[in-house]
């Protein structure tokens, strides 16, 4: 007996292997697996912007690029902590699309705390941090582990005016330690006889230069942490007090306090001025002595009030490291600043990411962020053929050995405004140095100490409010039965 054919299934079975065998000519012979280009985006300061896109052509050029078709430079802001701001809000969403963080420095623990950025360890080559200045090197480390890469540094120096000391017979050997600075200075400012001219200026307000002063001051003095390797804080120390106690002696009492006829060599209204106010207190040749960071020294050369040179080498001011209070050799008086590139925990890119922060590391492109921008370079390479008229960069490298980093915790920027808060309150008289080093223990301990809880899980103020509704609940119950 003949089987009836099914039509209607042999049709849909004919047109399935049309497809499969038209499918199969239409796919070339030759085609391999299709090649994924990647663009990375790095976020960093407007600042540092152009330093990096005028190397990205270059570094897409080289092998360790393969893969990555572009890399976007976003910027987060002028200042840290506009990037702050927008780095933290990015990261709350976890977003995918930030590869390369640029950092300040300060952050290294509270990114690494909030898991925002990549252990370094097991990418790094061996002794690969070697390469790099010291404390910058410090500045990307956390609890044993590298979390950044170093990118430029900057570091606390001390410009001074080589013409006065010259004219009264002193030279950099009369200003090691800070008693020698005040002796020297209060000479000067006697002999010199100028009304607008001052002994010393920093960056005393109530802000993160604040904090990098008292950092430095009692640096100078010693103490090189508040921090132990427990974690544990002590800013009690009889060190920070004397350092401290030093210090306001230096201070005009008032704004009209003539320091020509004082032992004081601050005038009052230091204690208001930041980078920029000092920076201008001393362009003008109003300051003996300027504590500020190295970017002072371009515009000092163009600033027709202190750049006379003979040889090349100029006569009105020099450079020279922030004293300590002895004076002994290898003592750290100069906070690190600049930034470091850490490798964001949201990257669905990783390696190609890795690639590209170190690249911004090495020779080439550290050379060109110190010639066009002015970035001193965090690589040690870079300082053995500095390019022409960069030549005193070595100076400022010398110092990079010395360097002192600011607390590394999580809740950095809650301690550094009670710092500067507690420094403020302290060189303007409003404390004693015991007493606002007391007070100062006290808001670090509040900081870095959890709520108290008494039931687990539950902090003490959600306890309460929770015991407060209850209680209200039963008295509306209690009430509402009585009326009835």
């Amino acid at each position: 007996m003949r089987k009836k054919i099914n039509y209607k299934a042999s049709t849909i079975l004919i047109s399935l292997l049309l497809l499969i065998s038209a499918s199969v000519i239409v796919i070339p012979v030759n085609a391999g697996p299709k090649i994924s280009q990647v663009t990375l985006n790095i976020v960093v300061t407007s600042e540092q912007i152009e330093s990096i896109e005028g190397v990205i052509d270059d570094f897409l050029a080289t092998d360790e690029a393969e893969g990555i078709d572009d890399v976007n430079v976003i910027s987060s802001g002028d200042t840290a902590d506009d990037q702050l701001t927008y780095i933290q809000t990015r990261m709350a969403t976890k977003d995918t699309t930030l590869d390369v963080v640029g950092m300040d420095v300060i952050w290294t623990a509270l990114f690494a705390e909030n898991g925002w950025i990549i252990n370094l360890d097991t990418h790094l080559e061996t002794k690969e941090m070697d390469d790099y200045v010291g404390g910058m090197v410090d500045s990307g480390e956390y609890q044993g582990s590298q979390w950044a890469f170093p990118y430029f540094f900057n570091l606390g120096v001390l410009f001074y005016r080589k013409d006065l000391l010259t004219k009264y017979g002193y030279n950099e050997t009369d200003f090691d330690t800070w008693a020698e600075l005040n002796a020297t200075t209060n000479d000067i400012l006697e002999k010199e006889d100028n009304s607008k001219l001052v002994g010393y200026v920093a960056q005393f307000d109530n802000y993160e230069g604040g904090t990098v002063n008292f950092q430095e001051w009692i640096g100078s003095m010693g103490v090189t942490a508040i921090f132990d390797a427990e974690g544990t804080p002590d800013v009690t120390d009889v060190k920070i007090v004397a350092a401290l106690t030093f210090l306001k002696g230096l201070i005009a009492p008032d704004d009209d306090t003539d320091l020509r006829d004082t032992d004081y060599i601050i005038p009052r209204d230091a204690l208001e001025m930041n980078e920029g106010t000092s920076e201008a207190k001393w362009t003008v040749g109003e300051a003996i002595f300027c504590r500020q960071w190295p970017y002072v020294y371009g515009i000092t050369i163009l600033n027709d009030k202190l750049n006379a040179s003979t040889g090349g080498v100029y006569t009105q001011f020099g450079v020279a490291p922030i004293p300590t209070f002895t004076g002994a050799a290898g003592e750290k008086s100069s906070c690190v600043g600049g930034a470091i590139l850490g490798i964001s925990a949201y990257s669905e890119h990783t390696d190609e990411a890795i690639a590209l922060a170190r690249y911004l590391c090495q020779n080439h492109s550290q050379y060109y962020a110190l010639e066009k921008y002015g970035h001193f370079p965090a690589l040690k390479a870079t300082y053995t053929k500095l390019p022409p008229k960069y030549e005193y960069v070595d100076d400022f490298y010398k110092a990079a050995g010395v360097t002192l980093a600011r607390p590394k915790h999580k809740e950095y920027p809650k301690i550094s405004d009670a710092i500067s808060d507690r420094f403020t309150e302290i060189i303007s008289c409003q404390s004693t140095p015991t007493d606002g080093m007391d007070d100062l223990q006290k808001d670090i301990e509040d900081i870095i100490t959890p709520a108290e809880e008494i039931i687990p899980g539950f902090e003490l103020p959600i306890v309460l409010l929770t015991i407060a509704s209850m209680m209200s609940m039963i008295f509306i119950l209690i009430r509402k039965k009585i009326l009835h």
